[in-house]
């Protein structure tokens, strides 16, 4: 009889610890939940992850825990998603920074989730690209075109064959070059040979991208020598009708861009000590 008390007390027992891991379990997951949703809510997207890969890694056949954790993951990268969708590229590549950071541990869940580590690094390089290429557009509306084209440095060490990024750096050169086409058309030939000197200096970049590039050496070299020599003669006109200031203004512009010209240094200095004989005089 009293054996039978003991089984029967020692079932009991049994049950009812049962029911308090349970219990625990339950709490575990929605604390790990709530906070979890909390952090993403500030957009502390590596805390909304941790809120359940600390728990999972204490206790990783947690009952609920893994299903959870999967489910949260997937929706912080819907964020970034959408975040791309909307063009929000610095958020969208952020997120997907920080799950790529975290795809070591991801790969325990990675069951209950629909992307994996080549679609995170594809996004992130898709967003990379594209806030580079704005970065770049703003460069050029600001006037800064070196700065502009140095943008695509750090992304050609990084991804040297891309398409896309080959495909995006040559709408930035040819916009460049339609700059430098339109200054010159109006006669602006300071202008558009800082753009024609600029583009032969970053022209082996794009050859090495473009098997065809439609750009050439001997197209830019032959509207940089058409700036030069517009320049130089503009400079020698204003040098012969005294205008000393203007001339040197002229030939000055011409060394921004054709710093190694030993003649138009030379003319510089002759109208130069011209100039100031002149004004002691006055």
């Amino acid at each position: 009889m009293r054996s039978a008390k003991k089984s029967i007390g020692a079932a009991v027992l049994a049950g009812l610890f049962a029911a308090a891991c349970s219990s625990a379990g339950a709490n575990l997951v929605k604390t790990a939940a709530a906070e979890s949703r909390q952090a993403l809510a500030a957009g502390d997207f590596q805390k909304a992850i941790d809120a359940y890969k600390v728990p999972f890694k204490r206790d990783p056949h947690r009952k609920g825990l893994a299903a959870a954790y999967a489910r949260a993951v997937e929706e912080i990268y819907l964020v970034a998603e959408h975040a791309r969708g909307r063009q929000d590229f610095a958020l969208a590549g952020r997120i997907y920074r920080v799950l790529l950071d975290n795809a070591p541990d991801l790969k325990n869940i990675a069951g209950g989730m629909t992307f994996n580590k080549s679609d995170l690094e594809a996004g992130l390089r898709d967003c990379r690209i594209a806030l580079v290429d704005m970065q770049a557009r703003q460069e050029i509306k600001a006037g800064s075109l070196a700065k502009a084209l140095g943008f695509y440095s750090p992304l050609f060490k990084e991804y040297p064959r891309d398409p896309r990024l080959s495909s995006r750096y040559l709408r930035i050169v040819q916009d460049i070059e339609a700059l430098g086409d339109k200054a010159r058309a109006n006669g602006n030939f300071a202008q558009a040979g800082l753009v024609y000197a600029l583009l032969l200096e970053n022209l082996p970049v794009l050859e090495e991208r473009q098997a065809a590039p439609p750009l050439t050496r001997a197209e830019l070299s032959a509207g940089l020598a058409l700036c030069r020599e517009s320049l130089t003669k503009t400079g020698l006109a204003e040098y012969r009708n005294g205008n000393l200031a203007k001339a040197i203004a002229v030939w000055e512009s011409l060394l921004v861009f054709d710093p190694d010209n030993a003649e138009i240094k030379k003319a510089v200095e002759t109208a130069k000590t011209q100039l100031n004989e002149m004004l002691k005089k006055k």
